[in-house]
């Protein structure tokens, strides 16, 4: 209400310049999800007394320092990081896993939220977790998601393998790929860029299970590589051969007519290498060839089930008429076992 010159606010009145700078205030706050900058507050005329003031009635509380937010309102989650890259200064961005977070690759820590900055010095923030940097950043790894400055996928994952285990990094890589928004070109250049980092090696590991290659360099081939010299039931596959100068096959049993294919790298979850792979796979069906998909998940859930399917296919292959089955191309061709290594 305006009265007299003055409006009022509950039981204490305030000059009518006050009152606009408290609208001003308020649409401010509304504006970045109810949190503001003591520089804003500055800028729109209040003073340092004025703002301690807010405080102490508990129409503004302190999140940061030089950072406030409304004290009537609980604030989101992305409040919380909006406030925390105030805090730090507009040359800072979301890194870590509070990056990861914002990509849609996890959930929001608010008790570690994570921050990179350049900077001569580290700032101290209670309650954020920041990282100084010397030089800037190239353009390609600072990205805007959500309104909010952070960095970039492949970035984001030189940050987290700092401290990750591998399985963290693993789990990251591929969900990052299963999302759509990892391109393994970048990560690649990404990784060379900051080579000399802790963590890159792991990085390197994790990431060269989602690289084509003609050698078994994925973790799904090594992995049932390991398990495979294990059961000695199975005999040993050719790997990776071609059919035909056309079909790459993971794992070949001609005497058995069976074709195992391990679907650990990202290119099996795209739309034109998934048709490509039927297109494969009716090829091998055409010419007297059963063929086993086994994935990444079913081989970390399900290895006793793969261990029995192939066991049953193996025996129903080693009925098929032999002069029915397509042999591998000479130059790639590697002599399997029997059924049963010695």
């Amino acid at each position: 209400d305006i009265a007299g010159g003055q409006s009022t606010r509950g039981a204490v009145f305030l000059p009518q310049g006050r009152a606009e700078r408290d609208r001003d205030m308020t649409r401010a706050l509304r504006k970045n999800g109810g949190v503001i900058s003591l520089t804003t507050l500055r800028a729109l005329g209040f003073s340092t007394a004025e703002v301690a003031g807010f405080v102490r009635h508990g129409d503004l509380q302190r999140l940061h320092r030089g950072v406030y937010a409304d004290a009537r309102t609980r604030l989101a989650d992305d409040s919380h990081l909006r406030a925390a890259l105030l805090a730090v200064g507009p040359k800072a961005w979301l890194a870590g896993r509070t990056a990861a977070a914002v990509w849609g690759l996890g959930a929001v820590s608010l008790a570690r939220i994570e921050l990179s900055v350049v900077a001569s010095s580290t700032p101290r923030h209670p309650g954020l977790s920041v990282r100084r940097v010397s030089q800037p950043p190239v353009r390609s790894e600072i990205w805007h998601r959500r309104g909010f400055r952070l960095s970039s996928v492949p970035r984001m994952l030189t940050e987290v393998a700092r401290d990750a285990s591998a399985t963290e990094l693993e789990a990251l890589l591929e969900d990052a790929i299963r999302a759509g928004i990892a391109n393994l070109g970048e990560i690649e250049a990404t990784l060379e860029r900051h080579r000399r980092e802790p963590g890159i090696g792991s990085l390197r590991s994790a990431l060269s299970g989602y690289l084509p290659s003609p050698r078994r360099r994925s973790s799904l081939e090594r992995s049932f590589d390991r398990w495979l010299r294990s059961h000695p039931e199975i005999p040993q596959p050719q790997r990776n051969v071609r059919l035909a100068g056309r079909w790459e096959l993971d794992c070949y049993w001609p005497e058995h007519a069976l074709v195992l294919e391990l679907d650990g790298r990202p290119y099996h979850i795209l739309v034109r290498d998934i048709e490509r792979d039927r297109r494969k796979d009716a090829w091998l069906q055409r010419h007297g060839l059963r063929i086993l998909r086994v994935t990444d998940l079913r081989w970390r859930a399900d290895r006793s089930g793969v261990h029995g399917d192939l066991i049953a296919l193996l025996e129903l292959g080693a009925r098929t008429p032999r002069d029915s089955i397509p042999e591998a191309d000479s130059s790639n061709r590697q002599k399997s076992s029997g059924l049963s290594r010695s």
